[in-house]
């Protein structure tokens, strides 16, 4: 019992209810007899004196002792490398008949077209359980090393050796390796791990071929010894966007035990980083091939002229240079269309047309001639880095022909460089950029950009800083962020063994989030097609999808407003339990050895009966607190004396 007042408080509660009760019963005419006075005087004490008591708040600490059985996990392997056993049948059902009188049995089994037995452990390491039976033939191909995992856990795990010790004749490709991207036009590498036994002078060959069969890599191997082990490294060229299957196949010698280790299929993503720049000119000019060159300087970047008389929309672009455009010869550009727009405004270029498009920079001009100016830089200018060196060698350029004309910059436009007219800056922009709207816009207000890379050529022997210039200047104007109302995130690739889950996310005109129109997908495979709704997950959608057979997968999302998104992805065949058919007893004992267990085998059952049999059952003991006034005693133990003390003197006829 425990109260937070001063020892002597407990006193003033039986003073309280000694006074009370004297008072009543030894004050003044009483009408009982002197030993029932002192019978309803001592009710009366110990009931108010028990109230007074109360009001201190009281607590009742008691210690409970609970008894539990020993908790003992059976963990079953089911995958595919134990079900091709001989120990196929075998279960733990009858070991769980004979200890579960004496213990608290949990069943479960794990594996199946892979095993990660790390994370079956890892899943169980808590300190209610006693012991763990794992019944497994010791392959493992996902996750940490088991007997790693084994050092962390608080109970001993008896473990019982399933499957055929037996090395078999027979040949594997037991590992893969390489990056899942690659980059269009550069080689990746491709590790392919061979393992043979009991081959030895025998010879084979390994092959890589493509999705659409074409051979990619062949390569001799001859099995060396009977327990032959070999790293083959190979180079592959990625030649075709998008997701790629890739095959690598061993050839099968005769007497082999398995064909299924033999080849292995995955999925490259190829992955096309050059962005295609559009060059529209107004007619030729020495601009056109220093622009070109320059973008094409940047490995991401391909650049391709087209004259006004030619040009038409094409969304495959990611920019458009217009040079000495729109002109008066030809001042329609809607072909640019949406696109990131680079200006170059030159001698031919239609002021007046060119104000009118609203991009940002507007010039007015009284006069039609030309100002032979050069660069100031701008520090102060935040889009993009330019570095110290690459502005100075700008600054030092030759002069560029420039439209005479004053300049207005809409808001959010920065000038990189303003021209200098002599040694006098103009303050107006001679090269700007905006991030502001829908489309991003870069303006070099002048022609002559040849004379620019001709000149650091003829002074430093490269065109680096003006190469430079204009591949920031492109990066940055080219850079468009997806408008894309509906957005569908995917894997580029799934298991064949896991559920493939897919999100989606909706925006509404003003671009805000929102779910309320069903979102159907349309899913096409090598030998499926079917259709299946997103469900709303919080503001968006999410989608699960059933298992399905290894292959390329394309999908098609679509709202009810015609809005849609596509994409593709693969799901591979991973055939992990095929690589390694023997098993790995060693692996077995180490984790029983680490853990103070035992390893037995199939035929061991009673052996290892007898030792969980001995397992102690666990006492947990812990503390509880209860204020007195929630106990019932208490309460019944107060009303009982004061129906009592009524109950006297009521039938002693006062009440």
């Amino acid at each position: 019992m425990i109260i937070d007042y001063p020892w002597y408080c407990v006193l003033l509660c039986l003073l309280a209810g000694a006074l009370y009760a004297g008072v009543l019963y030894f004050t003044g005419a009483q009408p009982f007899q002197r030993k029932l006075r002192w019978l309803l005087a001592a009710l009366r004490f110990l009931a108010v004196s028990a109230i007074a008591f109360l009001l201190l708040a009281p607590i009742s600490k008691q210690t409970v002792h609970e008894r539990q059985k020993p908790h003992v996990v059976l963990a079953t392997d089911v995958s595919q490398s134990v079900s091709g056993s001989a120990d196929s049948a075998f279960t733990l059902s009858a070991l769980a008949d004979k200890l579960k009188e004496k213990c608290q049995i949990s069943e479960e089994s794990f594996g199946g077209s892979s095993t990660d037995i790390g994370e079956m452990l890892l899943r169980h390491n808590h300190d209610d359980i006693a012991a763990l039976v794992l019944a497994t033939d010791g392959i493992y191909n996902r996750g940490s090393n088991p007997a790693t995992v084994a050092e962390q856990l608080p109970y001993p795990v008896y473990t019982i050796a399933l499957g055929d010790t037996t090395t078999h004749r027979d040949a594997a490709l037991a590992d893969l390796r390489c990056d899942r991207i690659a980059m269009l036009g550069n080689d990746f590498p491709v590790e392919v791990t061979v393992n043979a036994a009991w081959l030895n002078k025998h010879s084979t060959a390994l092959t890589i071929t493509g999705g659409d069969g074409g051979l990619l890599y062949r390569q001799n191997i001859a099995y060396s010894s009977d327990n032959f082990s070999s790293l083959v490294t190979a180079t592959l060229p990625a030649q075709k966007p998008g997701l790629q299957r890739i095959t690598v196949r061993l050839e099968p010698v005769a007497g082999e035990f398995s064909m299924d280790n033999n080849t292995i299929s995955f999925y490259i993503d190829v992955i096309d980083t050059r962005r295609k720049v559009a060059i529209y000119a107004n007619a030729p000019h020495p601009d056109i091939a220093a622009l070109k060159r320059a973008i094409e300087a940047n490995a991401n970047y391909e650049a391709t002229v087209i004259y006004a008389a030619e040009a038409k929309a094409d969304t495959s672009y990611s920019l458009a240079v217009l040079h000495n455009m729109p002109s008066q010869a030809h001042p329609d550009i809607s072909f640019a269309g949406k696109l990131p727009q680079l200006y170059i405004i030159g001698l031919q270029t239609d002021l007046s047309r060119f104000n009118a498009l609203h991009s940002g920079l507007e010039i007015t001009s009284k006069v039609s001639r030309a100002s032979e100016v050069t660069a100031a830089h701008q520090p102060n200018f935040s889009l993009f880095s330019l570095d110290n060196a690459a502005a100075t060698s700008v600054e030092a350029m030759p002069p560029l022909s420039a439209p005479f004309g004053e300049a207005h910059l809409a808001a959010g436009v920065q000038p990189l460089f303003t021209a200098r007219l002599g040694n006098i800056d103009t303050r107006q922009p001679l090269i700007a950029a905006t991030a502001q709207g829908e489309q991003r816009r870069a303006f070099v207000w002048g022609e002559g950009l040849w004379r620019w890379r001709l000149a650091e050529w003829q002074s430093n022997g490269s065109h680096t800083h003006f190469d430079q210039l204009i591949s920031q200047l492109v990066a940055f104007t080219a850079m468009q962020q997806s408008r894309n109302r509906l957005q569908i995130e995917a894997s580029r690739s799934y298991a064949d063994d896991e559920s493939p889950v897919l999100r989606a996310q909706l925006y509404n005109e003003a671009y805000e989030l929102t779910n309320t129109p069903e979102v159907q997908l349309h899913l096409t495979g090598d030998s499926t097609e079917a259709d299946f709704t997103f469900a709303r997950d919080g503001a968006a959608y999410r989608l699960n999808l059933p298992t399905l057979r290894p292959g390329l997968y394309r999908y098609t999302a679509k709202t009810d407003d015609g809005l849609s998104a596509s994409g593709t992805f693969a799901v591979e065949a991973l055939n992990l339990e095929q690589r390694s058919l023997v098993t790995d007893h060693n692996l077995l004992r180490t984790i029983s050895t680490t853990t103070g267990g035992e390893m037995f085998y199939p035929e061991q059952l009673e052996a290892l009966t007898e030792q969980l049999a001995t397992l102690k059952p666990t006492i947990y003991t812990h503390t509880r607190y209860t204020e007195f006034l929630r106990l019932p005693l208490v309460l019944i133990l107060i009303i009982l004396l004061l129906a009592t003390e009524w109950v006297l003197r009521k039938y002693h006829g006062e009440l």
